[in-house]
């Protein structure tokens, strides 16, 4: 889905919104990549007995999480910022079209 492409909060479901919110937040889809590699690098170091390398993944993990989890937060600020200001110019567009044509109308009345 385009930056420009308007969506419909409304139909859209819970699939849709994850799939948007990844294209729409690159942070956060890194953030989850790094989380799932971190935990299989600790899952690797644990079944080949490399403790403290497993321990370093876990503790890996723990932090990409906290990143994901504020690039989730600080991403929603953002993008719900952006969408209010959307739907505000949407709205300011049609009621800008709805006195075009009332000015229309009045003149050929």
């Amino acid at each position: 889905m385009s930056d420009d492409q308007y969506y419909d909060e409304e139909t859209e479901t819970a699939l849709d919104k994850v799939k948007r919110l990844f294209v729409e937040n690159k942070v956060v889809s890194a953030g989850v990549g790094l989380t799932i590699a971190a935990f299989v690098g600790a899952s690797y170091g644990v079944r080949t007995g490399r403790r403290e390398f497993a321990q370093h993944m876990f503790r890996a993990r723990v932090g990409f999480q906290f990143f994901t989890l504020a690039a989730l937060l600080g991403g929603g600020m953002f993008y719900d910022k952006k969408r209010k200001e959307e739907r505000l110019a949407i709205e300011q567009s049609r009621i800008e079209q709805s006195r075009m044509v009332a000015l229309e109308d009045d003149k050929n009345v």
